[in-house]
C-alpha cells in the first residue's frame, strides 16, 4: 500500500505536525476516529482527574491545613471539575475534541494550575522534578490530543518550571545542568513519541482507505463481470428481439419441467401461439412494425401468468410461440389459453401512424408421461393447425385421432383479422 499510497497527494503528511497535507482528508480522519478519540479521551480525562484531586491528601499531609493549602485544594478542585466536565461531554463537543481545543484547554489549565502551586508545596527539586515528568508524560502520550498543541503546552511549562526552580530553589549550576539536560531528554522523547503516535495513527487511517477503495474497486469489476455473464447469458438462452426464450433453452427447460412433472406426478400443459396473418401484417405496415407486434404479444403472454406459476414463454421461429404450463393440467391450460387469445385480441399495439388489433391461433396440450419433446411438440402443432383450419383466432385441443381437413389451414376466414383502431 506504501507506493499507492505515496502517488497520492491525498493521503500526504506534513513532516512538521504529522497531519495529512490535504484539508478534507484531515477532516475525515478526525470523524472516522471520532468514536475512538471520544472513548479515549473520556477514559483519560477521569483518570487524570482523579488522579490530580487525588495528591490534594498528601498535600494535606505536607502542608496541614492554612491559605496555602486552600489554594492548592481549590486549584486541584477547579481543574478536575473542568477535567470531568470535559470527559463527559465528549461525545457533545466532539468537534472541539477532534480539533485540539479542549483537550489543550484542559492540559494548560492542568499545567498552569500545577505551577501556581508548585512553590505552595514544601518539597524538594527532586520531588517537583517528578511530578512535572508525570505531568508531561500525560501532556505528551496519556491524553488524546493533536501533535503541536500538546508540543507547545508541554514546552512553555517545562520551560516556566525550570525557571521557577532555579529561581526559587537558587540551584547550583551543576544541578541546573543535569536538571535542564533531564527536562531536555524527556520532551525529546515525549515529543518523538506524540509525532510517532500522531503519524502511525493517520497512517493506519489512509492504509485502511486504500484498501476500501480497491475492495470497492473489486467489488464493481466483479459486479461489472457478473453483469456481462449475466447479459452473455440472457444472449444465449433468450430471443435477441422479443426478449422470450429462445428454441434451445425452451428445449432445454421443457425436459426439466417434464422429469419435475413426471418425479412429482404433476401436471404439465404446453400452448402453441401463432400469429395470425402475420405476413400481411409486415407487407402492409413493414418489418420493424411486425417487429413491434411481436413484442407486444410477447408482453401480454409474460404478463398473464399466475404470480406461483414458473411459466416459460418462448419463440420457436418467425411468429410462432410456445408456453410451458407446470401445474395446469389440460383444461385449466385451455382456459389460460382463452385469457391469453382474448387479452392479445383486446390489447392494440401502438405502431407510429396506427394501433392495430392483432389474434393469435392456440394449441393446448397436456404432457402425458413417458412422452418425447418431439411428440408433445407435435400434438401440439396438430392442435395448432386444427384452430386455423375453424378460422384461427381461436383455441383448439389435441384430441386422440385427430385428423386435420385435406383443404389445410388456410381455406378457412382468409380475410385479414387485423384490422386498424
Amino acid at each position: 500500500m506504501e507506493p499507492a499510497a505515496q502517488h497520492d497527494p491525498r493521503y500526504a503528511l506534513s513532516p512538521v505536525n504529522a497531519e495529512f497535507r490535504d484539508l478534507a482528508t484531515e477532516v475525515a480522519f478526525r470523524e472516522h476516529m471520532r468514536p475512538i478519540w471520544v472513548r479515549d479521551t473520556r477514559r483519560a480525562f477521569i483518570l487524570a482527574a482523579l488522579f490530580y484531586l487525588a495528591f490534594s491528601i498528601t498535600d494535606f499531609l505536607m502542608m496541614g491545613q492554612g491559605e496555602p493549602y486552600a489554594t492548592v485544594l481549590f486549584t486541584r478542585v477547579l481543574v478536575t471539575c473542568l477535567a470531568l466536565f470535559v470527559a463527559f461531554s465528549a461525545n457533545r463537543y466532539w468537534r472541539l475534541l477532534m480539533d485540539g481545543i479542549t483537550p489543550t484547554l484542559v492540559v494548560a489549565l492542568a499545567m498552569a494550575g500545577f505551577l501556581s502551586i508548585t512553590l505552595l508545596r514544601p518539597f524538594d527539586p527532586g520531588w517537583h522534578g517528578m511530578s512535572m515528568m508525570v505531568m508531561l508524560l500525560g501532556t505528551y502520550v496519556f491524553i488524546p490530543n493533536r501533535y503541536l498543541p500538546a508540543l507547545t503546552v508541554a514546552l512553555i511549562s517545562t520551560v516556566v518550571f525550570f525557571y521557577l526552580m532555579v529561581d526559587h530553589f537558587e540551584l547550583p549550576a551543576k544541578l541546573s545542568f543535569i536538571m535542564g539536560l533531564l527536562f531536555l531528554g524527556m520532551n525529546l522523547f515525549g515529543a518523538m513519541s506524540a509525532h510517532r503516535i500522531s503519524r502511525l495513527t493517520r497512517m493506519n487511517f489512509r492504509d485502511e482507505q486504500i484498501l476500501r477503495q480497491a475492495n470497492q474497486r473489486l467489488t464493481e469489476e466483479v459486479m461489472a463481470r457478473r453483469r456481462l455473464e449475466q447479459d452473455l447469458i440472457n444472449q444465449v438462452h433468450h430471443d435477441e428481439l422479443t426478449g422470450a426464450t429462445n428454441r434451445r433453452r425452451f428445449q432445454e427447460l421443457a425436459r426439466l419441467h417434464m422429469r419435475q412433472a413426471e418425479a412429482g406426478r404433476q401436471a404439465l400443459s404446453l400452448l402453441l401461439l401463432d400469429l395470425d396473418y402475420f405476413k400481411q401484417i409486415n407487407d402492409t405496415y413493414g418489418q420493424l412494425r411486425g417487429d413491434e407486434v411481436l413484442k407486444s404479444l410477447v408482453r401480454v403472454c409474460q404478463g398473464l401468468g399466475p404470480v406461483d406459476m414458473d411459466e416459460v414463454v418462448a419463440r420457436l421461429g418467425g411468429e410462432e410461440f410456445a408456453m410451458l404450463l407446470p401445474g395446469l393440467d389440460q383444461e385449466a391450460a385451455r382456459m389460460h389459453a382463452e385469457h391469453i387469445r382474448a387479452s392479445i385480441w383486446n390489447t392494440p399495439v401502438t405502431l407510429t401512424d396506427a394501433a392495430i388489433h392483432i389474434t393469435v391461433s392456440i394449441g393446448v396440450v397436456q404432457w402425458h408421461p413417458g412422452e418425447s419433446l418431439a411428440e408433445l411438440l407435435n400434438r401440439a402443432d396438430q392442435a395448432l393447425q386444427l384452430a386455423k383450419c375453424r378460422g384461427r383466432n381461436r383455441v383448439a385441443v389435441a384430441e386422440e385421432g385427430m385428423r386435420l381437413p385435406m383443404s389445410g389451414p388456410d381455406s378457412h376466414n382468409t380475410a385479414n383479422p387485423a384490422r386498424t383502431q
